[in-house]
């Protein structure tokens, strides 16, 4: 079993779970800057595709059960029975010396946040599997995801709950997990180094897409838990999603996207060849094709930039001027953000 297939593998395992999804093993580091302590040991890359969108109060509300400030207690080596062990007791790739070591956490839950209506009680404490660590040739490196914390032993977390299919309780995505160290949203663990609530905030607004619902994690910067409160308070859930409070988020979100198993994956499989790195030409009539299934791909899920985008190609006179640029920027920041592709300034090449 290769290193790129067991981490497969793993990804899947949490996305079936609802766990946070691993990422590639990559030499980057942490994207917040917050000044603080580690980070240098992380790897981080572009994020998996998840189960269940997390990252607004939207989401929040219609697929989570449960929101409560969390401490982590402890982690666990999470070891496959049928793998080998070298010196370090993780398994080897086929003597490479680089393979994958899957982590558990354990969670106890400080307070109760919010609750859905109807939804499971909430246990004392839950332990799931979250992001582990790579070893290669004897050194151990920790995994983590963009734009999420990576859950670690000490830091405190405002977090939101699902009970998943089997009862299995985990984070709805790797955006309901926000840091909450000294009572202060975005004070504390993310990206695997320690961040201020100004340098977390000011990381969420150099993300921030125009149009499109900011998440709960920039709402809240800086401010207590009651502050999640009322802002979930405020949300509304999904017309569809709320009919069907009896399922489980996968197969709820599975209904409020009109059946699409993996929406995700299909846009992200629409956009690859938009990447700079495919040398891909395309006239305004042909780019604006592929904006149009990239919008439908996306279910309803905010697609009304990259629409915006395409009718102002089609409609032009063929010249870079005559497109809509803050709906192709907002396209641009909607691909890159989804699927970690560098699709450039998204124009047509005859432009």
């Amino acid at each position: 079993m290769t290193t790129r297939t067991k981490i497969a593998g793993a990804v899947l395992g949490a996305v079936v779970a609802g766990a946070l999804a691993l990422v590639p093993l990559t030499d980057d580091g942490p994207a917040a800057d917050g000044g603080g302590d580690g980070g240098g040991s992380l790897a981080a890359g572009p994020a998996e595709k998840e189960a269940v969108p997390s990252f607004t109060a939207t989401d929040w509300v219609s697929y989570g059960d449960q929101v409560a400030v969390v401490r982590v207690t402890a982690e666990h080596e999470l070891r496959e029975p049928d793998e080998g062990a070298d010196t370090d007791g993780a398994g080897t790739d086929g003597g490479t010396g680089e393979d994958y070591l899957a982590r558990t956490v354990d969670l106890q839950v400080k307070e109760r946040v919010w609750a859905r209506s109807g939804a499971p009680a909430l246990p004392s404490s839950v332990s799931f599997t979250a992001d582990g660590w790579q070893v290669k040739d004897g050194a151990r490196k920790e995994l983590g995801s963009p734009d999420s914390s990576r859950l670690e032993v000490g830091h405190e977390y405002v977090v939101t709950l699902a009970r998943f299919s089997g009862g299995v309780w985990s984070p709805l995505g790797s955006g309901g997990v926000l840091p909450y160290d000294h009572g202060r949203v975005g004070e504390g663990e993310f990206e695997g180094r320690t961040v201020t609530s100004e340098a977390y905030r000011s990381a969420w607004e150099a993300r921030a897409v125009p149009g499109e619902e900011p998440p709960v994690a920039s709402r809240t910067a800086g401010k207590p838990s009651s502050a999640v409160r009322e802002v979930l308070r405020g949300a509304r859930p999904d017309a569809t999603a709320a009919r069907y409070p009896g399922l489980d988020p996968v197969a709820r979100y599975r209904k409020a996207a009109g059946g699409a198993s993996e929406p995700a994956e299909t846009f992200c499989s629409v956009a690859a060849p938009l990447a700079v790195s495919e040398d891909g030409r395309y006239t305004p009539e042909e780019l604006a094709a592929v904006l149009t299934d990239l919008a439908a791909a996306l279910a309803g899920r905010d697609a009304a930039p990259l629409r915006a985008y395409a009718a102002s190609l089609t409609a032009g006179d063929g010249t870079a001027a005559a497109v809509d640029d803050t709906a192709r920027e907002a396209s641009v920041a909607r691909i890159e953000r989804e699927c970690g592709t560098d699709v450039g300034e998204l124009l047509p090449t005859d432009m």
